[in-house]
């Protein structure tokens, strides 16, 4: 067992019984191809190879976990030895039909990470993510709560979020500070209801940059205050946390036709 790395966010699962939990929540079949995110000494790879998935891609940094898995594994296992952030996914993406990712994702990029699939998210089928607990809460809160913001807007609208079980710290070697859970995103294949998307994630990303300040103010910073004022309909002296996603929608489409308007 090689000495888990600081520098590469590293807290191995040392439970199996909660790794077959994990990648049975996958729900892998012979037409699947399989994407893991950091498999490190492979605590989830061995019950990801039992299910026979048409392909196992295995996205690892450290070489020498790399080097591990390619020895025990052989041609079971596509081993990448690079970082997922910096990796290109769409040939993989090209080449397979059926593509759905799992990971025991290191805290430090959590977000990034999650982004990085909503990038591609009409080609994925769905993510199974053990993170911490906190981010996850993040993900799945509701308007009004502090919780909620960027990444709960995105995470909901582009897929289905399912919360499926907490996984305490002391389940973890080197044990961390905080606890995790693991969720499921079964992605959609398409946004319904947004006429621009670039422009709703404008919108979303520019207000919550102020998310102490009224729209009013926010929007002010991102648009021509000839378009602000004329957001009549609107009460423009909630915060974004205040706004569902379906208030972000009817907001961003308004701004479009506004700015056609203008054009």
């Amino acid at each position: 067992m090689h000495k888990p790395l600081k520098k590469f966010g590293q807290n191995f699962l040392t439970q199996p019984a909660i790794a077959h939990n994990i990648v049975k929540a996958l729900d892998i079949n012979s037409d699947d191809s399989v994407i893991e995110i950091g498999p490190g000494p492979g605590v989830l790879s061995e019950t990801i190879i039992s299910l026979s998935p048409k392909k196992y891609y295995a996205i690892e940094i450290d070489i020498r976990w790399a080097q591990d898995l390619n020895s025990k594994y052989g041609s079971k296992i596509s081993l990448i030895n690079t970082d997922f952030l910096e990796w290109d996914l769409a040939p993989v993406l090209q080449e397979n039909k059926s593509v759905k990712v799992i990971g025991n994702i290191p805290y430090n990029i959590t977000s990034p990470i999650l982004f990085k699939l909503l990038d591609h998210f009409s080609e994925l089928e769905c993510a199974v993510v053990m993170m911490q607990k906190e981010v996850a809460r993040r993900i799945v809160s509701n308007s009004g709560s502090k919780e909620y913001g960027i990444l709960s807007i995105f995470m909901q609208l582009f897929a289905d979020v399912d919360w499926l079980f907490e996984v305490g710290r002391e389940n973890f070697k080197p044990s961390p500070k905080v606890d995790s859970a693991v969720l499921k995103f079964n992605f959609l294949k398409k946004v319904e209801g947004i006429d621009d998307l670039n422009l709703f994630r404008q919108i979303v990303r520019g207000t919550f940059n102020y998310r102490r300040k009224m729209l009013r103010n926010s929007l002010g910073r991102i648009f021509d205050q000839t378009i602000v004022s004329s957001l009549g309909d609107f009460d423009l002296t909630r915060r974004p946390e205040q706004l569902t996603i379906e208030d972000f929608k009817h907001l961003s489409n308004t701004i479009n036709l506004l700015q056609s308007n203008m054009d």
